[in-house]
């Protein structure tokens, strides 16, 4: 007899990420090869948990119910109501979640959990690892025996649950690796045009070889595990792949490999990206992407997994697979480099067994490959690992990771910084240390789902914040990415992680601390936007500027400005590097910005070879510029414009602020300097918390015959009195109206250089 099985691929919002569709691709094709009716759909939910995910669930269940299916099969589930509500309407169904290796546990309304039971490994040390190859056959055998209509109490790897309690079948069936040919193409149930898939997942051997007990880090210690549930006890505490690795003979992964990616390449052309589905697939890569030149595999980009550490210790290997992409015409790209946190306390909880020294030290050579081969990438997909909360993270943690992901330019590493917190299941040995801590809770706290559902994976168990300052920063964190957006985020949390470490309030003062906040943070945004966008009578006037184009630099500076956000974006920097960059830029105004440009031996050079295209500009602390000879030969050079940044009105508080004596009184200087080189000036002045007298920047600019720019950065400001920012802003404004100094305000977030000023013969009038 046949079965009717429709199998679900849910996604937390409209991107595929690294989900790998062709396992359940797998299980579908066999279901089909067996003579089973089985269909399969993705479906991609809004992520806005209102109105568009409920109509994407409203579609499923339409599908569902036009399928008619006796087996729905799931490997991840988040939202289960459209799922649950067809087996109420349909006599006989079933729902089962299938795993192939990660944590999964029971939820309400699935009755069956293929591969949650692995087995120990042979040492007893810890659990096996799990291959899809084990959970396919046991899933086959399950669909057999349903279709039959037999009995599912005795199958391998097949667990059950009945009256809401997980009965344990027998671990998976032995490993035996056939040929995979996953089904490629799927239904698709979504509000808007689905994104086009170009990356699939291929996979390897199982497991992780990473094997280090986490019972000696300081937070386990003491702790008991228990006898009745399979706990991955080894590698990373909150992994459930460490402590055993299933590796093969590497000419047998490697043809496995090869026939999967013909397969994917065949029957889905668009790809362009392979993932290695293999946790140490460093040893065989070479060979790997040697036998897939060999056999005709057209050139795909091959992203792969490797601990930092890794990383470092084997470079070797990494240059002989860099060397066989070049000479196949392939490429490489380094992903799921599970970095976690950049404080070694956080990392001590994770017993990653790294420092935060070691992964800086994978980092940098990650990018010294890459300026060396174009063939190797290690951030275009943005698909490394960070945890920023965890129930035990302190907002000094949070300030470490966040002090040095901005110091070393990492933002180009990670995808949404704040959203990134720790899933808990009970197969971790991290889950019962938060049990034993009180850290878990019946239900999340108001305002609260957890990690899991926006980013798509397995449901999780809830968890609270021990430290009542890292829930306020948690909160915190998630107002200002609501109301200022992603970019900038470090910026963000950097403000977040520095007010919570002196806030002295407890649980119950959370809810009026964040509405305080909350409410001088949108009086802020209403005035910037207002001089912005919407002026009117009383008003200071509009500066003269154009819209230019950016030529970022990431070098030196002479400043040691604690909130800069110019250290957050890595660029090569190279004077190649940077020629690129202005080479790429199209005829018209453009700007050198960034890190301090007048510290490099090439910018006149560089604006020489751009002046005569348009207006040429720089953003710049103006410190070198009060060396007469060096604004002349920059105005001679062609710059026609520069905008200099005043760090506070008053010579004491602005050296504070740069953290350099004197630097102050040599940016006045080469303001004076450049304005009598002809150039036009503007100045930039950040808004900070250190400043008295914001409205004193108006006299400063008039003096000098100059525009005036505000920089309105939210880590620069600090998050204790957002409404005195507010009404220094509007003081500003009040005072330059007086004083007929033109005023541009930036938004709050980060410091938008994409501006030139110009003479009033240049000017096109236009809005920040």
């Amino acid at each position: 007899m046949s079965l009717r099985v429709g199998f679900v691929l849910p996604y937390g919002q409209r991107d595929d990420g690294f989900f790998p569709d062709t396992f359940l691709g797998q299980l579908c094709a066999d279901a089909r090869a067996d003579g089973h009716v089985a269909r399969i759909a993705r479906v991609y939910y809004e992520g806005d948990r209102s109105a568009g995910d409920a109509a994407v669930a409203d579609r499923l269940a339409a599908w569902l119910d036009d399928g008619d299916f006796e087996l729905i099969v799931a490997e991840r589930i988040f939202d289960p109501a459209p799922l649950v509500a067809y087996r109420a309407r349909r006599a006989g169904a079933m729902i089962a979640l299938v795993a192939r290796g990660d944590s999964i546990e029971a939820i309400d309304g699935v009755d069956l959990l293929v591969g949650a039971v692995r087995g120990a490994t042979r040492a007893g040390h810890t659990r096996q690892a799990s291959s899809i190859w084990q959970v396919a056959d046991a899933f086959r055998t399950l669909v057999a025996r349903r279709a039959a209509g037999g009995d599912l109490a005795d199958l391998a790897g097949v667990s059950r649950i009945i009256d809401e309690q997980l009965v344990a079948g027998a671990p998976l069936p032995p490993l035996v690796a056939r040929p995979l040919a996953p089904v490629l193409d799927h239904e698709v149930i979504a509000l808007g045009p689905p994104p086009v898939i170009t990356r699939r997942t291929i996979f390897g051997n199982p497991g992780c070889p990473y094997a280090a007990d986490p019972l000696t880090q300081p937070l386990y210690r003491g702790l008991r595990l228990p006898d009745d549930v399979e706990v991955a006890r080894r590698g990373c505490a909150f992994c459930s792949m460490g402590g055993d690795y299933a590796r093969r003979v590497d000419a047998e992964v490697v043809a496995s490999l090869v026939a999967q990616a013909q397969h994917i390449l065949r029957g889905a052309p668009a790809t362009r990206e392979l993932v290695l589905d293999d946790q140490a697939s460093l040893r065989y890569l070479a060979e790997l992407i040697g036998a897939a030149g060999d056999a005709g595999v057209p050139p795909v980009r091959w992203l792969f997994a490797a601990r930092s550490d890794t990383l470092v210790r084997e470079r070797a290997r990494l240059d002989d697979a860099i060397a066989a992409a070049t000479s196949a015409g392939h490429s490489l790209e380094v992903y799921l480099t599970g970095f976690e946190a950049f404080s070694d306390a956080e990392l001590a909880r994770y017993n990653k067994g790294v420092t935060v020294e070691d992964q800086l030290a994978a980092v940098a050579a990650m990018r010294a490959l890459a300026r060396a081969h174009p063939a190797f990438h290690y951030a275009d997909a943005r698909g490394h690992s960070l945890i920023l909360w965890n129930p035990w993270t302190t907002p000094e943690d949070l300030a470490d990771t966040i002090a040095a992901i901005r110091a070393h330019g990492l933002v180009e590493l990670f995808d949404e910084l704040g959203r990134n917190r720790l899933r808990l299941y009970p197969d971790l040995p991290i889950h019962h240390a938060a049990a034993r801590d009180g850290a878990l809770t019946e239900a999340w706290d108001d305002g609260d789902r957890g990690a899991g559902r926006g980013k798509g994976y397995h449901r999780e168990r809830p968890w609270r914040f021990l430290d009542a300052r890292t829930r306020l920063a948690w909160e915190l964190a998630e107002l200002l990415r609501a109301r200022l957006g992603r970019d900038g985020e470090a910026a963000q949390l950097h403000a977040v992680a520095a007010f919570a470490q002196t806030w002295r309030g407890d649980t119950a003062a959370i809810a009026a601390e964040r509405a305080r906040i909350a409410a001088g943070l949108d009086a802020l945004i209403g005035v910037t936007d207002r001089l912005a966008h919407r002026r009117g009578p009383g008003d200071p006037p509009r500066g003269r500027q154009r819209r230019a184009q950016v030529v970022r630099l990431t070098g030196a500076c002479n400043n040691g400005c604690a909130t800069c956000p110019n250290r957050e974006r890595y660029l090569p920097d190279d004077a190649d590097a940077v020629r690129a960059r202005l080479a790429a830029c199209d005829a018209g105004p453009i700007v050198f910005a960034g890190r301090e440009p007048t510290m490099r031996d090439d910018l006149l050079a560089l604006v020489a070879r751009r002046a005569t295209t348009g207006p040429t500009g720089v953003v710049s602390n103006g410190r070198r510029f009060a060396y007469r000879a060096y604004a002349e030969a920059a105005t001679a050079a062609g710059l026609s414009a520069a905008s200099i940044k005043l760090f506070a009105p008053d010579a004491s508080t602005a050296d504070r602020v740069s953290r350099v004596d004197g630097a102050h009184a040599q940016a006045l200087a080469g303001c004076r300097a450049l304005r009598a080189a002809g150039a036009i000036l503007e100045i930039r002045a950040p808004l900070h918390a250190a400043i008295v007298d914001l409205a004193a920047y108006a006299e400063i600019a008039r003096s000098l015959d100059a525009q005036l720019r505000l920089d309105v950065a939210i880590d620069a400001i600090g998050l204790a009195d957002l409404a005195a920012a507010a009404a220094a802003v509007t003081a500003l404004a009040a005072r330059c109206a007086t004083e007929q100094v033109p005023l541009e305000v930036g938004p709050v977030g980060p410091a938008l250089h994409g501006w030139i000023p110009v003479g009033a013969d240049e000017l096109v009038p236009s809005a920040t």
